[in-house]
């Protein structure tokens, strides 16, 4: 690890937010099973349209930001791991090339 750390310098910031991102997304994912059971022991459980209608409308919203999470982490990850990989190419071609 230690020999990859200056490759890693120049793209700190995308090596932190990309996994920051995919945890938000993972945190958003593990809400839904929540609500779907609030939505079958409670709002069906009840027969109440409009609590029905505010967890569906719910699970919508946390799918978009969801998805806007997951599409964020995948930028930052791919930046960083292009960058990495440019970096160390370029090191590797100038050792064999002398």
């Amino acid at each position: 690890m230690k020999r990859l750390r200056p490759y890693v310098k120049g793209y700190l910031k995308e090596t932190i937010l990309g996994p920051l991102f995919k945890l938000l997304e993972a945190l958003f994912e593990l809400l839904v099973p929540l609500l779907i059971a609030n939505l079958i022991d409670v709002q069906i459980g009840q027969r109440n349209s409009q609590g029905i209608l505010g967890v569906v409308l719910t699970l919508f919203a946390l799918a978009v930001v969801g998805l806007a999470f997951s599409m964020t982490a995948q930028y930052y990850s791919s930046k960083a791991a292009v960058g990495f990989t440019k970096q160390m190419t370029d090191d590797l071609f100038e050792t064999i090339m002398g």
